[in-house]
């Protein structure tokens, strides 16, 4: 279908962004790589009084290590996440799940920072970050504040931001001695979004899991922790994780036309079995 007429801005700053943001009330979205918003607009599922263009805003972007953290600028582009040498040496569980994203072509057009506000229950860097536990600050250009991934992705494309906020950045922690870290996916293509995934990290000591972090995607209205299965994990060879981790209980999976909430239960115990041993396996080699 065709869209209908708006207004095209052009910022300069992520502050000058907000403003305008603010000057239109509600009824403008920011495109930086446009991924997400275009097919929306062309669906009919945006309507669309303006658009904010951020893409000659110089900052937040690259990638800093600092201090056992990663700092992330919200415009680095996806292939440069892929290939950063410094997220590749330091937390390579996030270019490992960037490659999951689309094509080649959505990669080099796609954000860090539109991808998370897009907040998609099946994308791949929501499910990351909340593993991860990241920190996304969030600007107006007169302030900024810091919330946690979990408290950021709220529902099917809800996220915290304010119709005035932008995510300037994501602090994640490096991977630390002794850590691993594992992602696996089921869609029905590479690239698709997914049915099922999960992302996992786990610290490993005389041959056994010490500290384990897991989260799912796909399965639920937002990306969640498995508190439940990271317990079960304790302790437990990699070899061991299979029997350790029980059928995934309490988990509300979603029906739709890609799989049903049974099939995605039984999916979330499979791809959190392969993440968890996947980390096991490198937090023991490393």
């Amino acid at each position: 279908m065709f869209v209908k007429p708006f207004r095209y801005e052009r910022a300069d700053s992520l502050e000058a962004a907000c403003e305008l943001l603010r000057e239109a009330d509600g009824a403008a979205k920011v495109i930086a790589g446009g991924q997400s918003l275009l097919p929306l607009a062309n669906l009919g599922l945006l309507d669309l009084d303006a658009v904010i263009d951020l893409g000659p805003v110089p900052e937040a972007r690259g990638v800093q290590h600092d201090d056992g953290f990663l700092t992330i600028g919200a415009l680095t582009r996806h292939r440069e996440v892929e290939r950063d040498e410094t997220l590749l040496a330091y937390q390579p569980l996030i270019p490992a799940a960037v490659s999951w994203i689309g094509s080649a072509r959505i990669r080099t057009r796609g954000t860090l920072g539109g991808s998370l506000a897009h907040s998609d229950p099946a994308a791949e860097l929501p499910l990351v970050m909340t593993a991860l536990g990241a920190e996304y600050e969030l600007t107006t250009g007169n302030r900024t504040r810091v919330v946690r991934a979990d408290e950021f992705h709220v529902s099917y494309f809800t996220s915290a931001l304010a119709d005035d906020e932008l995510i300037e950045s994501v602090r994640v922690p490096a991977l630390g001695p002794g850590w691993g870290w594992g992602f696996a996916e089921i869609s029905r293509r590479r690239g698709d979004f997914a049915i099922a995934a999960a992302a996992a990290l786990a610290r490993v000591a005389d041959g056994r899991i010490v500290e384990a972090r897991l989260a799912l995607g796909g399965v639920h209205e937002r990306p969640i922790r498995m508190g439940e299965i990271e317990a079960a994990s304790s302790g437990a060879e990699s070899s061991e994780l299979d029997a350790r981790i029980g059928p995934v209980v309490g988990l509300q999976a979603v029906t739709d036309t890609s799989a049903t909430a049974e099939h995605r239960v039984h999916l979330a115990r499979v791809l959190a079995v392969r993440a968890l041993t996947d980390a096991a396996s490198r937090g023991h080699a490393a």
